[in-house]
């Protein structure tokens, strides 16, 4: 399970000089963020309406929250994260490291399903052990299969398949 915790901060106090923040864990319900907002001193019609985020904390691989992120914004993708199990998790921070992508456009990705993910696979050699294995070349003798060269074939998979720091994933 995935989380997300970012310090909602009180923007004109701190260009006042005082540092006044309330951590908060997303997903939050609405009540939760409106008590984090009252804590802070930031309410609508006051003199502290606006708000930044001073800081985060997350074990989501790749992902990294602006100052001025939308709140609501990243409360929403999160309860989204929080719907998906672990390995569907994996696959979003794959889609993140390989592509490039933002954490809502890689649950996009990842729930559009357009790739292939193989997790727990440390190298190119051990992808194609694995696609030999599973027969994906078709049935091979075994009087052959001492003569494989599994890091060639490696090379090549090198092509459809970019190495994230868990596995190995190709979009289609």
């Amino acid at each position: 399970m995935a989380y997300l915790r970012v310090a909602l901060t009180n923007l004109g106090k701190y260009n006042e000089g005082e540092l006044i923040f309330e951590w908060l864990d997303l997903p939050a319900s609405d009540e939760q963020i409106e008590k984090a907002f009252k804590n802070i001193g930031v309410a609508d019609g006051t003199m502290y309406e606006e708000h930044f985020i001073s800081d985060y904390e997350t074990d989501i691989e790749g992902l990294e929250v602006g100052e001025y992120e939308s709140l609501s914004q990243l409360n929403e993708t999160m309860e989204k994260l929080d719907a998906l199990d672990d390995y569907e998790i994996e696959e979003v921070e794959a889609i993140m490291e390989a592509e490039g992508l933002g954490l809502a456009e890689a649950i996009g990705a990842q729930q559009e399903g357009d790739f292939i993910y193989y997790g727990g696979i440390k190298s190119y050699t051990e992808l194609a052990e694995m696609f030999v294995d599973e027969g994906c070349f078709g049935e091979i003798p075994e009087n052959l299969q001492y003569y494989i060269d599994y890091e060639k074939i490696g090379r090549d998979l090198e092509y459809d398949y970019t190495q994230t720091k868990n596995g190995f994933l190709s979009i289609a």
